[in-house]
This record gives structure tokens, C-alpha cells and sequence, in this order.
């Protein structure tokens, strides 16, 4: 520290001879008029001062750029890492919607698996999606009274021929009985009546003079009792005179939804929607050797938590229809979206 004073006649003139000697950072301790009359001014010199303020602030800046390197340095590593994990995710919903996965499903796939960008990711994906396909268990056979319902021509009464064939097959025609309650179309038994021949099995008839009830009561000593039920559309007024006849039937009496994997989403989810009112105990997914995509299909049962009993997949008795199994049916979609994705290419590329 340095002191220094300094002295003239009058304040004006002592400020500015220590402006003149020391500048703007002269600091003032104190003034006074001395007994000659002059104005004397004591000056502390701030150049040690100003030396050590100045070296704490180059430390303090050099610190501060060094704090702002290593955030713009971690600002770049997460710019550079988050256009990855959307990368990865964008490919991933690609493909998944690939197979006609809904958006609800699809979100909840990528949300519940930790993608890494490694090869596995796919196969993780389609494991994880065939945990969510509720399927019946098929460590036992079908067995029991159960019905088929479901629009026209979704495949109820060839499911059915499908599935008493294999029965026969297995266990002989004894015990087996086919019923149908479609009494409103023209020669509507004639191809449950055929499949009864073939197989040696009788064939009832519920109508208006009949009950269903009864029916069912006669053959509830059988193993295998299957109702044909009559194939109508959402719209149909006679659907709920048939829905009424399911709600009022035996306990017993199983009730599966066949649905096309040949239609579209919410086709699939208004028929799921209206035959719901019957309580199913589970569906029968048709037709995918006719579908060009099975995601719509999976993504229904899915979200409507409607367990998958049977697959069918031709016209063939008895060899097209088999217990479902998850991960088989995830495989078939696979091979199906690459099937048609290489066939729309060939055709549209000409070659």
C-alpha cells in the first residue's frame, strides 16, 4: 500500500493534481485545510490492489470458461446421442407398424422395451409382443359345448367342420355332435348337414319350434358339442334375437367370436364391441392365408384382451385350423409382411 499526499490551494486544484499522478483509480483517504490555508489530500495507491482484484477476476473467468466448455461439451454429447435414440426408435416403429400394428400397441412396445441399437432389438420387440397376445392354453383340447359366432362369412362352419374332423380323427365319432341355430337363410344347414355325413355324427336343427336349451341338454353327456350360430353383420336387426338366444343358453356353453384377419381394424373392433354383450370366452382368428397383413388382427385381441383360441389358415378339413400359439402367430405376421412388402415391390417396380 502506498500513501501520498498532496496539497494546493483550493479542492479543485488537489483533486486534479491527483488525477494527474494517479489516474481514475486514485482512491481518497481523507482531506483537510491545513493553518497555511492550503487543501491537502490523502491518496492510497490502488495499483497493488487493482493487481490482486484483477488477478482474482482472470481466475475467476478462467473458471467460468472452463465451466461453460464442459456444458457446451455436454450439450453436444446429448445432441449428438438424442438423434440415435430417435433414430432407433423411428426404425423400430417403422418396422413394427410394418406388420399393421396399431399406434396404441406399437407405442406401448416401445415404451416397455430398452432399445440399444444392437441387432437383438428386433427379435426383443416380437418376443415382447407375442407376452402380450392373450391365448388360450393349449396344454388341454378342446372340449365341451361351444359356439361360433360371428359375421358372414368369416369361417364359422368350416372352423367347425376343422375341429369335429380332428376330433373323429382322434377319438372316433362318438361323442360328437354338431347343432346350428341359423333358421334365416335358404339351404343355411345344407354344409353343416354334409360335414355330419362325412363324419358319421348327428346334426340338430334350433328353430322356432325348437330350444336351444334343449338341445343342449340331450347331448350334455357328449365330449364335444359345436353350434353353428347363424352369420350376421353389426347392423342386422335379427343379431340381437340371436344375441338373446347366447345370454339365455346353458352355462356350460362356450362362446367363440371368429374373426377375419382379412378385415380391417375397426371392423374387427365394432364386431368385438358388439358381440362383446354375450361375455366370449375367447376368438378364433380366420383367413390368414388370405390376409395381406395380421398386425390389425393381433392388435385387436390385444387391446381388447380377447384371448385367441384357434387359427385358421384354408380350406382344408382338418388340417387348416390349430390351437394358437403367440409366438407362431407373431412368426406367421412377420413372414407376412415380408411376403407382400416383396410382392407390392415386384409389382410395382416390374420386376
Amino acid at each position: 500500500m502506498q500513501i501520498r499526499r498532496f496539497r494546493a490551494p483550493d479542492m479543485r486544484q488537489a483533486i486534479r493534481k491527483v488525477r494527474d499522478a494517479v489516474g481514475p483509480d486514485a482512491v481518497i483517504l481523507s482531506n483537510q485545510r491545513l493553518p497555511t490555508g492550503e487543501i491537502e489530500i490523502v491518496e492510497e495507491s490502488l495499483s497493488i490492489r487493482n493487481n490482486d482484484s484483477a488477478k482474482q477476476l482472470r481466475d475467476m473467468e478462467l473458471e467460468l470458461k472452463n465451466v461453460r466448455a464442459m456444458l457446451e461439451q455436454r450439450q453436444q454429447a446429448e445432441s449428438r446421442a438424442e438423434p440415435k435414440e430417435n433414430i432407433i426408435e423411428s426404425r423400430a416403429r417403422e418396422k413394427l407398424k410394418g406388420l399393421g400394428l396399431s399406434e396404441f400397441v406399437v407405442s406401448r412396445l416401445i415404451d416397455d422395451i430398452d432399445l440399444k441399437g444392437r441387432e437383438d432389438d428386433w427379435n426383443r420387440l416380437l418376443a415382447h409382443l407375442a407376452d402380450y397376445i392373450p391365448v388360450r392354453s393349449s396344454s388341454s383340447e378342446l372340449k365341451g359345448c361351444i359356439a361360433f359366432m360371428g359375421p358372414t362369412g368369416v369361417g364359422k362352419t368350416t372352423s367347425i367342420g376343422k375341429i369335429a374332423a380332428q376330433h373323429v380323427l382322434k377319438h372316433g365319432s362318438d361323442g360328437v355332435v354338431l347343432i346350428t341355430t341359423d333358421s334365416y337363410r335358404i339351404a343355411a344347414h345344407e354344409q353343416l348337414r354334409t360335414f355330419g355325413r362325412i363324419l358319421n355324427v348327428p346334426v340338430e336343427v334350433v328353430n322356432e319350434y325348437s330350444d336351444l336349451n334343449e338341445v343342449l341338454a340331450k347331448y350334455a353327456h357328449y365330449s364335444l358339442v359345436l353350434v353353428d350360430t347363424a352369420g350376421m353383420n353389426p347392423r342386422d336387426s335379427n343379431l340381437e334375437r340371436q344375441l338373446l338366444m347366447m345370454k339365455r343358453a346353458r352355462a356350460s356353453l362356450k362362446k367363440l367370436l371368429v374373426l377375419p384377419c382379412t378385415s380391417q381394424r375397426q371392423v374387427l373392433k365394432t364386431v368385438v364391441d358388439v358381440y362383446s354383450q354375450i361375455q366370449l370366452d375367447g376368438c378364433v382368428l380366420s383367413k390368414l392365408d388370405e390376409s395381406a397383413s395380421l398386425g390389425e388382427a393381433i392388435s385387436v385381441v390385444i387391446e381388447e384382451g380377447l384371448p385367441v383360441v384357434y387359427i385358421a389358415d384354408g380350406q382344408r378339413i382338418p388340417d387348416d385350423i390349430e390351437p394358437a400359439r403367440a409366438h407362431n402367430l407373431i412368426s406367421r405376421a412377420v413372414y407376412t409382411a415380408e411376403h407382400y412388402s416383396q410382392l407390392y415391390g415386384s409389382l410395382k417396380y416390374g420386376s
